[in-house]
């Protein structure tokens, strides 16, 4: 029987997007199987040079570039434009992070390349839209974060402000552009067109804030330092034990809470069996979890938890998570070979497909690595990619 191949071979997708949102998006869209061809500066991606570094490489571009090609053009000089144009002619998708205007400064702008491919999906991330008040502002994720409140909500109550420190944002809205790109793909299998496919940091950490503006449309009530406590239930947040603090939600199923800390009392009393007498004395209600959650170590708590099944974690940090057994069964961390850096540690996608249907995790490719495969393939002679290193025109780690 063949071997399913990623449901998106046959896709070519141009990347030229920069630093971690638009990437990721991109990498996403390389994990189903599309040919992306990632369109570097001369000095390539901002972050392929930055700290940590192995083989010379940035652990940050590592994280988001899997899956792809690699080729590095000078776009300011009119031959890396045409070189372009050749290839947009056979590509189905477009994507690019620039600030509004850039791409259309640069030659590239949706309109122009239309001519060439009137069936091409262009698919732009921006920090703040296309439109707009805040349209031509410098926008990244800590800014996002204060702007729409996150920092706020993950402050815990009286405490200095927090950022989330995974790049949510980033990578969030890297995720809704591809997922907007794929549905555009879908629809042009029944249209024969292409289109414009826009988001943005802005937009997409508003969607991120769904449950918290529900209720703040519903009550006018501001969700404000929640840290890690859950608005909408308790007991649900981290709790301190005797020796550390663990995670825990007991609010879906408050008997079986009950049963886990032996207060059986609890299950009926009139006011603690009650969920908005919880949440309304939330304060209180911490108090009295603490007050037997400290008696026993995190280590001791875990078995009992899992006994009545209560949902329960320790409070990891990033290394015990990743070598967590749990975490290791789903072979999302794969290891594979690079060119200048060995062997390395990638995050594979997070999802299997039933059908067979996968691509390999491919390294992140090196500057410029498959600039002459490129050139070949959209009709370049070897005498004339000579001629464009020559001219400057495209370029390769040395």
């Amino acid at each position: 029987m063949k071997k399913a191949k990623g449901p998106l071979e046959g896709i070519q997708i141009l990347d030229f997007t920069h630093m971690l949102s638009g990437p990721f998006g991109a990498s996403m869209l390389g994990d189903l199987g599309a040919d992306v061809i990632k369109i570097e500066p001369p000095k390539g991606d901002t972050v392929r040079m930055g700290p940590p570094k192995q083989g010379g490489e940035g652990a940050y571009f590592f994280s988001v570039n899997r899956n792809k090609k690699a080729i590095s053009l000078d776009l300011k000089k009119p031959e890396a434009l045409e070189i372009v144009y050749r290839l947009v002619k056979d590509a189905d998708v477009v994507m690019e992070n620039f600030r509004p205007g850039v791409m259309e400064r640069l030659g590239l702008g949706y309109d122009k390349l239309k001519e060439i491919n009137p069936e091409l999906i262009y698919s732009s991330l921006t920090a703040f839209g296309r439109t707009g008040p805040y349209k031509d502002k410098p926008g990244f994720e800590l800014i996002i974060q204060a702007l729409t409140g996150l920092v706020d909500v993950t402050t815990p109550k009286g405490g200095e402000p927090q950022k989330i420190q995974i790049q949510i944002v980033d990578l969030c809205t890297g995720m809704f552009l591809a997922y907007a790109t794929l549905a555009a793909l879908y629809q042009k299998l029944d249209t024969g067109e292409g289109q414009r496919v826009d988001t943005s940091l802005l937009e997409s950490t508003i969607a991120l804030t769904t449950n918290l503006a529900g209720i703040y449309f519903m009550t006018g009530k501001v969700p404000t330092e929640m840290g890690s406590r859950n608005p909408q239930g308790m007991p649900s947040q981290v709790f301190r034990s005797k020796d550390s603090a663990f995670a825990m939600v007991g609010a879906a199923h408050w008997d079986r809470f009950c049963q886990a800390l032996e207060k059986p009392e609890w299950i009926e009393d009139p006011k603690l069996s009650d969920i908005s007498y919880r949440i309304d004395n939330y304060d209180d209600t911490v108090a009295l979890v603490e007050s037997i959650t400290t008696t026993k170590t995190t280590a001791e708590w875990m078995p009992i938890f899992e006994k009545h099944q209560v949902a329960a974690a320790p409070v990891n940090t990033i290394e015990q998570g990743l070598e967590d057994p749990g975490v290791k069964a789903t072979g999302t961390i794969k290891t594979v070979d690079h060119p200048t850096a060995g062997k390395i540690k990638l995050l594979d996608k997070p999802w299997q497909m039933a059908g067979g249907a996968d691509s390999p995790c491919a390294a992140p490719p090196l500057l410029g690595e498959h600039n002459e495969d490129i050139l070949k393939e959209v009709g370049f002679s070897d005498a004339e990619i000579d001629e464009l290193k020559k001219n400057g025109i495209i370029f390769s780690r040395q």
